[in-house]
């Protein structure tokens, strides 16, 4: 493990949310919000919030990893679901399943298993219940 010393920053993101809304310093994204649950709107939720990161920063890194291997991953899409349960005696819990298409078959295992291991995303939620698969 590097010492943080040894890290360069790549990206610094501050985001602060309020009821309604959530924006981030640099002014880059500024949403309405809305809870989950509540009845359909124009607004986002958290959990559309977590779905287009996970998907994003998963493909991005699946661009790295191809790149490494001089594979073509021009074409590679992520999809995430992200579901949100609650059960009265656990909570509120999320359930995140990332589906990858568009890489060669014969690459993609290799290319997707080195992607996890880029992705500061999914590497955060190892641990939880998170499911990063290939599309059958």
């Amino acid at each position: 493990m590097s010492s943080p010393s040894s890290q360069t920053t790549v990206q610094d993101a501050t985001a602060t949310a309020v009821t309604g809304s959530v924006t981030t310093s640099d002014g880059v994204l500024e949403a309405a919000t809305q809870l989950a649950g509540e009845a359909a709107g124009d607004r986002t939720t958290p959990e559309h919030l977590m779905a287009a990161a996970t998907a994003a920063c998963l493909q991005q890194s699946i661009g790295i990893a191809a790149s490494t291997q001089d594979v073509d991953a021009s074409d590679a899409q992520v999809t995430a679901h992200v579901v949100l349960t609650t059960a009265e005696e656990a909570g509120y819990t999320s359930h995140i399943t990332l589906e990858v298409s568009g890489l060669a078959d014969d690459v993609a295992e290799r290319v997707l298993e080195q992607a996890q291991a880029i992705c500061p995303f999914t590497k955060a939620l190892a641990g939880s219940d998170l499911t990063v698969k290939l599309a059958a």
